[in-house]
């Protein structure tokens, strides 16, 4: 369940819920969505939007405990800290609680520019006082990371399932209203969102062949929330210089923030090495960067991000591309592992340029880099090896012999689930 997340989030929906009623879960998932429906045996009930931050933050959830009562589902899988003081509620009447943290939310709150600068201190006092309550009051708690499990390292159930790409088919990706994701390992912001491989010159992965590193059509590619915070101002000096020099353009896909930040793409120097494809689906956004030459994630801050799983660059890396990066020492480590991509300060425009243009003047060395980072996401860092650890969780919860079976069935997505069969309100 979300009050914040669209339906169609690609960690809530496409990863969690569609894993769970493939393995024969009866799943409903409440969230922001236009109507009711049913998709990949998830039946999706629409949520209404809160009139305000302060009401979604306050009073805006209890007019959900009524309905979610009278689901009587065997597991409540709660994704927003809003939804905390109704995760409590649940859990007094004897229900099964699972609340999924996304962020490391005590150390973001000091970076919520919505927040008085001198008040952050103590919302983020209130807010560590409220998630240890949660990680000691609910059943369980799932984290997006390992830096988000050590917000919880007092809870009575802990399990981190990292927020990987999804690589043998669904729909993964990062490509804006839904899919527009950070860097923070579990989808981006909050409010609107969220590789195929082979060798260098072919092979699938996800479903899908992969076009030669030679003849992708595109040069460099960023996917999601596009902002001043997300390092814009680097990128468009990536499109001025290393563009130019090599005759490529800056692929941008997903939304601004603040819209009227997209007006910088009209500046002189921009004319032909700007091609902004604006909001698209995961699926579109996915074949955009498999188009591409070179993945960029010059992510500034705050801090808290600096920590983080890069989503982001494991969903470039998926597609073979060499990666340019915030040089955070997590995403440091990963690439020079991996050997898969190079780390520059964020800040420096010109030195991400000068990056960019090395690969793009070395086909075959950016191919090679391209094709370690394909492995590496393979090996480790994938949702699939993380599907099982979900799997588990719920596998305590319920008993053997709980679950529909292996297929929904002609039950899938209805109001009412045949005898024996568990339901697990998402």
């Amino acid at each position: 369940m979300s009050i914040v997340h669209r339906a169609t989030d690609i960690r809530i929906f496409h990863k969690q819920c569609r894993t769970l009623a493939a393995a024969g879960y009866d799943v409903i998932l409440y969230a922001r969505a236009e109507e009711a429906y049913t998709a990949a045996g998830v039946r999706v009930l629409p949520v209404p939007a809160p009139r305000s931050r302060l009401v979604r933050m306050t009073t805006g959830v209890w007019g959900l405990l009524r309905p979610l009562l009278a689901e009587r589902a065997d597991v409540y899988h709660l994704h927003d800290p809003e939804l905390i003081p109704l995760g409590f509620a649940l859990r007094a009447r004897g229900r099964t609680v699972v609340f999924d943290a996304h962020e490391p939310l005590p150390d973001q709150i000091l970076a919520k520019h919505w927040i008085p600068h001198r008040l952050r201190p103590v919302v983020a006092w209130g807010t560590r006082f409220l998630v240890g309550a949660a990680g000691r009051g609910m059943s369980a708690v799932v984290a997006a990371s390992p830096l988000v499990a050590g917000v919880y390292t007092g809870a009575r159930n802990l399990v981190t399932v990292n927020n990987f790409p999804i690589l043998t088919g669904g729909a993964d990706g990062a490509g804006g209203a839904d899919g527009a994701g950070g860097a923070d390992g579990a989808g981006g912001d909050r409010d609107g969102r969220d590789g195929v491989g082979g060798e260098s010159g072919g092979g699938e992965s996800g479903g899908g062949e992969v076009t030669a590193y030679t003849e992708r059509p595109r040069g460099m590619v960023y996917v999601g929330g596009i902002s001043d915070l997300r390092g814009l101002s680097s990128m468009l000096d990536v499109a001025r210089i290393a563009g130019r020099r090599h005759g490529e353009k800056l692929t941008l896909v997903g939304p601004f923030t603040p819209p009227e930040l997209q007006d910088r793409l009209s500046e002189p120097d921009l004319a032909g090495v700007i091609d902004y494809a604006g909001v698209l689906p995961p699926d579109a956004a996915r074949k955009l960067i498999g188009e591409a030459k070179v993945g960029l994630i010059l992510q500034r801050g705050p801090e808290a991000y600096k920590k983080n799983l890069p989503t982001k660059m494991f969903e470039y890396m998926a597609e073979g591309l060499p990666v340019v990066a915030s040089d955070f020492p997590v995403w440091r480590e990963i690439l020079a592992e991996a050997d898969a991509g190079v780390v520059v300060d964020p800040e420096d425009g010109e030195a991400a340029a000068e990056a960019v243009s090395r690969l793009l003047a070395d086909p075959a060395a950016a191919a090679a880099m391209g094709e370690r980072g394909r492995r590496a996401v393979h090996a480790r860092y994938s949702w699939e090896t993380e599907a099982g650890t979900l799997l588990a969780l719920y596998a305590g919860f319920l008993p053997a012999g709980a679950r529909a079976g292996a297929s929904m069935g002609p039950y899938a997505g209805s109001d009412t689930a045949p005898s024996g069969a568990r339901r697990t309100g998402g």
